[in-house]
């Protein structure tokens, strides 16, 4: 389910229209833990999303993602941080993942591909990277939720 960019390729035709689905509050399961994935109403041209992703005991980071139209086609620009909120990318990097294939139910941005598989569910397959070895595939299903949920364990008021 992962497709990666290659050089000279021309990118599918695709709006933020055709992700607008997307938009809402999803809680997703990862290897270490849960993960809320936040995405607000497009707007400009652009989808902006919210990470926070949980280890057992701890946040175990922060991701701001934007959905942005480029031309005619669509990236995914992504910048991680510590929950000290530390930059994992330099100060002025993202990570640019452009848009490589679409069908009716997925849109294939390099390495991470967005899969719609009911109203209310999608999975992202995301292909770990470190130091530019490629080290395993995430598949990280969500379901849709109302908002969120007050937890006893780390909350403060």
């Amino acid at each position: 389910m992962i497709k990666l960019h290659a050089e000279g390729r021309q990118a599918p035709r695709a709006t933020i229209a055709d992700m607008a689905w997307i938009e809402g509050h999803w809680i997703g399961d990862m290897p270490d833990g849960p993960v809320e994935h936040v995405l607000l109403r497009p707007r400009f041209g652009q989808l902006p999303g919210f990470v926070r992703a949980l280890a057992p005991q701890n946040l175990a980071f922060y991701e701001i993602g934007v959905f942005a139209e480029i031309g005619d086609s669509l990236t995914l620009r992504v910048k991680h941080f510590t929950p000290e909120l530390a930059g994992w990318e330099a100060q002025a990097a993202y990570i640019d993942r452009p848009l490589v294939d679409r069908d009716s139910t997925s849109f294939y941005f390099d390495g991470a591909t967005f899969s719609r598989t009911g109203p209310d569910s999608f999975t992202v397959y995301f292909l770990n990277r470190s130091a530019g070895q490629e080290r395993e595939t995430l598949v990280i299903p969500f379901r849709r939720t109302s908002g969120p949920t007050r937890q006893s364990d780390g909350a403060s008021s």
